[in-house]
Order: structure tokens, then sequence, then C-alpha cells
């Protein structure tokens, strides 16, 4: 699997407790040095309201536990400190994503 918009990912988690963590991808190669950094929305196992749920969405792969995209806890992720791609998500998802996102960013 590849590293694009929609993958789900492994990587380092640069603020909680957890060494690495599961994020979603979701800048494409029209990003700022894409070869170096990824945008990406924090994925975890507590299903707070506004967060959007992963369950049925998979294309490819899949996470081994109930989980839920933050789309406030946006990262930029370096290559080098994603271990591996899990799965794949469906463009509607990524495009939820993204919308609820920019709500948290504009008026």
């Amino acid at each position: 699997m590849n590293r694009d918009r929609g993958a789900v990912v492994v990587a380092s988690d640069p603020f909680g407790n957890t060494p690495r963590r599961p994020y979603l991808l979701i800048s494409d190669h029209a990003h700022p040095f894409s070869e170096e950094q990824r945008i990406a929305l924090g994925i975890s196992t507590n299903d707070y309201p506004e967060s959007l749920p992963v369950a049925g969405s998979f294309e490819v792969g899949t996470l081994n536990r109930e989980s839920f995209i933050a789309p406030w806890a946006v990262v930029s992720l370096r290559t080098e400190d994603i271990d591996r791609t899990v799965a794949r998500v469906t463009d509607e998802l990524v495009e939820n994503a993204v919308e609820a996102m920019i709500a948290y960013v504009s008026d």
C-alpha cells in the first residue's frame, strides 16, 4: 500500500503518551515538501461526539480496534516517522474528515 491521501499509517505520536498511533493522511502531492511531510489527522479508539467512525470505510486493510478520526487533531508527519501503511479508506470518509477539520479553522 502507498502513502497517498486516504492511507492509514502508523507513525510516531508527537503529542501523546503512546509511542505509535494510526493517522489518516489527508494531503496530496500538491503539499509543499510532499516527499518529506504529510498532513494527517489523528485516529483514536476514543469515540468523542465530533469523531468520525472508521468502521465500514476500509477499502484495503483494517485496524485491529474500533477507531475514530479526530478531525481537530491535525499533525504534519515527517515521512521518516511513518512506520508503515496499514489500510486505505474511502474518498468519501477522507472528504468528510477534511470538511470537519476545515470547520475548526474557518469562520
